[in-house]
């Protein structure tokens, strides 16, 4: 029964290998927003002007993309308004994994604008920890 084990193994193996290697087409993105002021409201956020998730306070989420370029950005809900200032650009690389932080910020005196900005992995982690994973997004 050694060559029926021996097959079993390959079998498995295999599995497990095409299973490995679809993963790696597709780059991951960890959508993470920021604990900001305004608590109860949802930050509605784009990719290459279509929406991809709603994420509430303390929430994050996760997403297989496409490689190549990407813009992201956020706002409150409503008429789509990209604004090249506040909008994140990133080359996506199939199998590599970003993290990218929604907040808003404020000018003196101004009203705040939403900014998605890439943080490292360990900064991404370290945020996770504590907030809550929004599977459906909406």
């Amino acid at each position: 029964s050694y060559m029926k084990s021996l097959s079993l193994f390959l079998l498995l193996f295999l599995v497990f290998f095409s299973h490995s290697a679809a993963q790696s087409d597709k780059a991951t993105v960890y959508l993470i927003r920021s604990v900001g002021p305004d608590n109860y409201i949802p930050y509605y956020i784009y990719m290459d002007q279509k929406i991809v998730c709603s994420l509430r306070n303390g929430q994050y989420s996760k997403h297989q993309l496409e490689p190549g370029t990407h813009t992201f950005h956020a706002q409150y809900k409503g008429k789509v308004k990209s604004n090249p200032e506040t909008d994140l650009s990133i080359d996506l690389e199939a199998g590599k994994i970003y993290y990218i932080a929604i907040e808003i910020k404020t000018k003196a005196f101004g009203k705040g604008s939403f900014h998605c900005e890439p943080i490292s992995e360990e900064e991404g982690q370290k945020r996770m920890e504590n907030f809550y994973f929004n599977q459906k997004c909406f």
